[in-house]
C-alpha cells in the first residue's frame, strides 16, 4: 500500500478516534498566558507540528525501507508522539481564555436535545439492524450498541427523575464498562496473549497506553500545571486536598481536588472518569501493540494498513479532542470568533463529545476484534 493511501487513511481513522476524549468533561478554560507575559499561545504548535511531522518521517522510512529495524523505528515514532503531545498539552494550558459568555452559544438547548435524541435513536437502531444482519450469533455486539446508544438517551429520557443520581445511570456505566471487557475477553484475549508475549509490542504498547492516559487527563482538564489565575475564593499558593462530587460521566462520582504549588500540579480524581481514562488507554495502547507487531512481522494481517496507521497515531489523534481542536480555533479566529466552536464541547447538553466518544470506541474495539479475527483464521 503506498504512503499517500496510507496517509489518507490515517487522517479517517484520526477523525473518529478524537472523540475517545472529547465525550468527557473538558476544563472550560485554562488562563495560563497569564503566567509566561510574552509567551504567545501559538508558540505550542511547534512541538504539535514537529512530532506529527517526526510521526509521519517514521512511516515513510518503515514503508519505504522496510529492512530498517522496526525497534528504531518505533522508537522514533513514540518520541515523535511524546513531542506532539506536549505541544498538544501546551496549547491548552496556555489558552488566553478565561471565562465564556452565554451569549456565544452556536445552538439553543432545545435544538441540541432533539439532535441528541436523533443520534441516540440512530445508534440504537443500527445497532439491531447490523447485529441481525451481520452477527446474529454474536449478539454481544448488538448489546453494546444499545448501550451506546442509551448513552445518548440517558440525560434526556431521565431528565425529570434526578439523572445526576438516578441508579439507572451507574447501572448503564457500570454495564457499558463491563460489556467493552466481555467483549475484549471473549474475541480478544488469545490475541492479546500474542501481543504481550513479544517484548517490543509489550513495551511499546505500554508506553503508548501510559502517553494516552497521561495527555487524556491533561487535555480533559482532570490534572493542570497552570491554573486559572481569576479563581475566585482560591489560594494557589497555598496546598490542599479535599473530597467532592463531581458531574459525569453520566452521573455524580465522588472524587479528590488536589493542589500541591511545589510540582506545581493539581486537579482532581474521580472514579467514573478514571475508569473512562483506563479503558481509553488500553484500547489505544493494545491498537499501538497491534501495529508494532504487523511491522515486526512485516505482515498486515486484520488490517490493511489501514487501522495500523491509526493505531500509531492514537494518541496524536487523542490531539483532536475537544480543547485541543478549540484552542486551535483560538489561535486560528481569535478568542471572541472560537467561542461558538468550543461550546459545541462543553455544552452538556451537545451531543458531539458524546458521538465521538461512542465512535472511538467502536473503531478502536473493531479493531481489535478484526485482527483477533484474522490471527484465527490464519493460525493452522
Amino acid at each position: 500500500m503506498s504512503v499517500p493511501t496510507t496517509l489518507r487513511k490515517m487522517l479517517v481513522c484520526l477523525t473518529l478516534l478524537l472523540g475517545g476524549l472529547c465525550g468527557l468533561p473538558v476544563a472550560s478554560a485554562h488562563g495560563g498566558a497569564a503566567y509566561f507575559p510574552g509567551v504567545e499561545q501559538w508558540y505550542a504548535l511547534i512541538p504539535l507540528v514537529l512530532g506529527i511531522l517526526v510521526i509521519a518521517g517514521a512511516v515513510t522510512v518503515r514503508r519505504r525501507r522496510p529492512s530498517v529495524h522496526v525497534s528504531h523505528v518505533l522508537a522514533v515514532v513514540f518520541s515523535g508522539l511524546v513531542v506532539a503531545v506536549i505541544g498538544a498539552v501546551a496549547l491548552v494550558q496556555l489558552s488566553p481564555i478565561t471565562s465564556f459568555s452565554t451569549a456565544s452559544r452556536p445552538f439553543t438547548t432545545e435544538t441540541l436535545t432533539l439532535v441528541r435524541l436523533a443520534l441516540g435513536g440512530t445508534v440504537l437502531v443500527a445497532s439491531v439492524t447490523l447485529g441481525r444482519w451481520r452477527w446474529p450469533t454474536k449478539p454481544r455486539y448488538a448489546g453494546l450498541g444499545l448501550l451506546l446508544g442509551g448513552w445518548f438517551l440517558y440525560p434526556i429520557l431521565l431528565r425529570d427523575f434526578q439523572p445526576g443520581f438516578n441508579p439507572v445511570g451507574y447501572l448503564l456505566f457500570a454495564t457499558l464498562v463491563f460489556s467493552v471487557g466481555y467483549v475484549a475477553w471473549r474475541d480478544c484475549r488469545h490475541a492479546i496473549r500474542l501481543l504481550y508475549a513479544d517484548s517490543v509490542t509489550r513495551r511499546f504498547g505500554s508506553a503508548v497506553s501510559v502517553l494516552t492516559a497521561v495527555f487524556f487527563m491533561f487535555s480533559a482538564g482532570i490534572l493542570i500545571v497552570l491554573p486559572d489565575p481569576s479563581g475566585v475564593g482560591i489560594s494557589w499558593t497555598q496546598s490542599f486536598v479535599h473530597g467532592l462530587p463531581v458531574k459525569d460521566p453520566l452521573v455524580y462520582w465522588p472524587a479528590i481536588e488536589f493542589w500541591f504549588p511545589q510540582l506545581p500540579l493539581g486537579g482532581y480524581l474521580s472514579v467514573g472518569m478514571l475508569t473512562l481514562v483506563v479503558i481509553i488507554s488500553l484500547l489505544v495502547g493494545l491498537n499501538g501493540a497491534i501495529v508494532a507487531y504487523q511491522w515486526r512481522c512485516q505482515s498486515s494481517v486484520g488490517f490493511d494498513g489501514a487501522a495500523g496507521a491509526a493505531a500509531i497515531a492514537a494518541p496524536n489523534a487523542c490531539c483532536c479532542c475537544g480543547p485541543v481542536l478549540s484552542q486551535l480555533a483560538v489561535v486560528a479566529l481569535g478568542p471572541s470568533a472560537a467561542m461558538p466552536f468550543y461550546w459545541l464541547f462543553i455544552d452538556v447538553a451537545s451531543p458531539l463529545g458524546v458521538l465521538f466518544f461512542t465512535g472511538s470506541i467502536v473503531l478502536l474495539l473493531g479493531n481489535l476484534v478484526r485482527f483477533s479475527a484474522a490471527l484465527s483464521h490464519r493460525t493452522p
